[in-house]
This record gives C-alpha cells, sequence and structure tokens, in this order.
C-alpha cells in the first residue's frame, strides 16, 4: 500500500493517462473529449485510492474571486426566499457576492447547475434543492471546492451539511392538535417523491400511532402522481382542492395538518368557501411559518427555522473558503423547529 498523500500523478498512473486529463476530469472540464470508459477508470481510481484534491490549490483558486452559488428548486417558493434573503445577507457582510441557480423540479436541470459552478470556478456553493440526482452529486465528493448542503446527509459526499428535523416538526403539529383533544386529523400531503413529503407523512403516521389514533386512507390527501414525481402538487390551489375532498367526506376532519403553508393556506380557502369557520368547526396547520402571520386568520404552523439555515449555511460556507489550512470540516447540524401558535387551532367541536 502506497504510504503519503496521494497525489494526481499517482492517479494517472493507476488510470493509465496523463495527469493533465485527471486534473480535467476533477474539475468537471466539460470541453475535455475524452471516452467515457476513460472517465470511468479515472474516477474508479480516485475513490479506490482515496485521493484528496491539494488544499494549497483549491486557496489559490479561492482567492481570485468572492462569488458563492445558492441552488434552490424555484424562485416562487417562500421556503427559498427566506434561505436567500438571509444567506445573502450574510454574504454581503462578508464581501462575497451570491448568484442563484435554480434546477425547476428538473433533476438534468441539477446537473447542469453543477456543471455551471464548477464550470464558473465559483468559490464555493450552497445545494439547497432537492432535484439533483444522487449520481450527479456522487461526484462533487472528489471536487475541492468547499460545499454545503441543506436537507442532505453530506457525510456520504464528504461535505458539510444542515439537516432540519421534519420528524419532530411534523409531530410537533400533530401532538398540538391532538393535545387540543383531535382524533379527526387528515393531513394534506407535499410530493412523496421527496425527501420532506416522505418525512412529513412520517411524522404524522407515527403520531397517530402513538396515541393510538387509526390510520384513515381518506384522510391523506395528496396530488397526482405526475404531479408529485415533478415535485409539485405544492401550491395553493393544490391545498384548495385537496381541502374540498375532504370537506366532501361523510365524516369530515376536524383538523387538517398541511405539508406547508401555502397548501395550509388553500385550505383555508377552502373551509371559509363553504362557509364554515376556523377554528371553530375545522382548525389548521401549516409548516413553514413563511407568511403565516400576514394572513387572516393568522396560521398556527411549525417554523422549519429557514431564516436561521440561511445564514448559518453561508457563514459555514464562508468559514470554509477562508480557512487558512484550506481544510474544512465535514460538519453536520441538525436543526430543531418550533410550534408557532397563533389563530387557527382550537379544540374539536361539540358533537
Amino acid at each position: 500500500m502506497r504510504k503519503g498523500r496521494v497525489t494526481i500523478k499517482d492517479v494517472a498512473q493507476a488510470a493509465e493517462v496523463n495527469p493533465s486529463v485527471v486534473s480535467r476530469i476533477l474539475n468537471h472540464d466539460e470541453t475535455l473529449v475524452v471516452r467515457p470508459e476513460t472517465r470511468e477508470r479515472v474516477w474508479d481510481a480516485v475513490q479506490q485510492m482515496g485521493y484528496r484534491p491539494n488544499a494549497t490549490a483549491r486557496s489559490l483558486r479561492t482567492r481570485k474571486n468572492r462569488l458563492i452559488a445558492i441552488v434552490i428548486s424555484g424562485f416562487l417558493d417562500p421556503y427559498f426566499a427566506l434561505i436567500l434573503e438571509n444567506a445573502n445577507r450574510v454574504a454581503d457582510q462578508r464581501g462575497y457576492v451570491v448568484g442563484v441557480l435554480s434546477t425547476e423540479s428538473d433533476d438534468q436541470r441539477g446537473a447542469k447547475c453543477l456543471e455551471t459552478i464548477f464550470d464558473t470556478g465559483m468559490a464555493g456553493a450552497v445545494l439547497a434543492s432537492s432535484y439533483i440526482e444522487e449520481s450527479t452529486l456522487a461526484r462533487i465528493r472528489y471536487s475541492d471546492m468547499p460545499m454545503v448542503l441543506l436537507r442532505r446527509n453530506g457525510w456520504e459526499f464528504g461535505k458539510m451539511s444542515i439537516m432540519e428535523d421534519e420528524n419532530s416538526g411534523a409531530a410537533l403539529a400533530m401532538e398540538h392538535l391532538i393535545s387540543l383533544g383531535h382524533t379527526r386529523i387528515a393531513h394534506i400531503a407535499g410530493s412523496l417523491y421527496s425527501r420532506s413529503g416522505l418525512k412529513r407523512l412520517e411524522g404524522y403516521r407515527k403520531a397517530l400511532h402513538v396515541h393510538g389514533i387509526p390510520y384513515r386512507a381518506e384522510y391523506m390527501q395528496e396530488s397526482d402522481e405526475a404531479q408529485c414525481r415533478l415535485g409539485v402538487g405544492q401550491t395553493r390551489l393544490d391545498g384548495y382542492r385537496a381541502m374540498l375532498r375532504l370537506l366532501d367526506l361523510d365524516e369530515r376532519p376536524t383538523a387538517v395538518f398541511a405539508f406547508n403553508d401555502t397548501i395550509a393556506l388553500g385550505a383555508v380557502d377552502a373551509v371559509l368557501e363553504r362557509a364554515l369557520r376556523i377554528p371553530e368547526d375545522i382548525s389548521i396547520i401549516g409548516y413553514g411559518n413563511t407568511m403565516s402571520e400576514f394572513n387572516f386568520p393568522k396560521l398556527t404552523t411549525v417554523d422549519g427555522q429557514m431564516a436561521r439555515i440561511g445564514a448559518l449555511a453561508a457563514e459555514m460556507l464562508i468559514n470554509a473558503i477562508e480557512s487558512e489550512s484550506g481544510e474544512y470540516p465535514h460538519e453536520e447540524i441538525l436543526i430543531q423547529p418550533e410550534l408557532v401558535v397563533r389563530k387557527t387551532t382550537a379544540p374539536p367541536p361539540e358533537t
């Protein structure tokens, strides 16, 4: 076994290519024309030999610019607006400029966003979008660019990460409704092809089980499969339509836990349209705390700490970029959500 640091020359020798080819492949140089099997041979050698990029080279590169990227899933989602606002504030204070890229719920665009980041030689990146395939993310392990992943385990990619404890967030919402006396609780889900959709549904079902409340399939509302695969079905209109379906049940729920605040506000629209009262007839709780206090009635919700996550992600990234040693810890931080009680939840109506 070879002793000491593995170099690009070592990788090149193992892969039977020129060192410059290894360097260009590691830096995702799309202008490089080589056979696919050559690329695979290089990546295999990198992984098997445990190659790590030279920290000094990274420091030299990152001093050339103060531009960092933030990759999101879409520009209209209030969740990303909070992250961007607070990350940009921290970046501005530290003398950095933020460039925003959007995957728009498209895995292929996710791959292109990463290519853009590597091609432009940015100092670092925050990956907030869930629409970047695992196979694409696997390549960042061998990049020396500092990155912070949101809502993903960063350790398996050799990067920093910030995770929101969405199981606990869903539990907070459910425990609040159950403590008020609700047992007929519905859930309007987000995309079940996303980690967040699955985690919040898992928290919903677990709370029912813990309290001995039967799970009722008709109380679990989601968008059609095609929408879920696209990561949509999380709009105010979707919340409105799902709530109408719940109101048409022979035994309608007395409370609703919505995937996010946008869906919850759509549910509110449907309830008020049917001339029912909130929270006297039906309680509604959202998730996110994005615009909840500015609506009527003011929405009870779970604060996912997006403002804190955005600021923290920028701080972690910039600290890694400016690390004098050129090294940074592959840190993973778990953020705990908080319950925010406002005006849309109350005990169930007496029967």
